[in-house]
């Protein structure tokens, strides 16, 4: 795959990221699932052209976002999760072959982002709190239910995309040299 061929597909794929987390202008109700989309698309920049480039695309989607999204909530959580998650779950994958330690990590860094970003929410944000400390301890705890199928679901994308787009994009790819 030549140089231009890279830069075209990562910026075709940071300008769909972009305009996925733009909808949350539109769709504030999709403050969650929005910026969980977006962070999708890099599976396919990882896949295709590496996990260098897709920590590129990643830092030019929340450039590019900061500005774009009205929706700040929406930002941090692409921000300090989605939008690096599946570029780093290819990465501690590849690198860790224990699945418990691979696993553990992705856990720790799930529940480290969601820590950041409630604290985020409160103190830059400025959202005000009155709820105690029992609620947000047992709302991070569905999170890392839901964060392990969120996980096994980005797992199964990454074998759709393999088995489906990927030969497809191999091919064109190649027959462009």
């Amino acid at each position: 795959m030549t140089k231009t061929i890279r830069v075209a597909f990562c910026g075709a794929a940071a300008a769909l990221e972009i305009v996925l987390l733009f909808l949350t202008n539109l769709f504030p109700t999709a403050t969650i699932a929005l910026p969980a989309i977006a962070g999708v698309m890099l599976m396919a920049v990882v896949i295709e052209v590496g996990v260098k480039w897709g920590w590129v695309v990643y830092g030019i989607s929340v450039c590019l976002s900061f500005f774009l999204m009205s929706d700040k909530e929406a930002f941090l959580m692409y921000l300090l999760f989605f939008g690096y998650y599946p570029t780093l779950k290819a990465s501690i994958e590849k690198k860790v072959r224990s699945k418990p330690v691979s696993w553990l990590i992705k856990v720790l860094v799930f529940n480290l982002a969601a820590v950041m970003d409630a604290l985020a929410v409160v103190f830059i944000l400025q959202v005000p709190t009155e709820i105690g400390l029992l609620i947000p301890a047992l709302l991070l705890l569905v999170a890392n239910v839901v964060f392990v199928v969120y996980d096994s679901a980005l797992s199964g994308l990454v074998w759709v995309y393999w088995k489906r787009l990927h030969p497809y994009l191999a091919k064109t790819f190649q027959s462009r040299r």
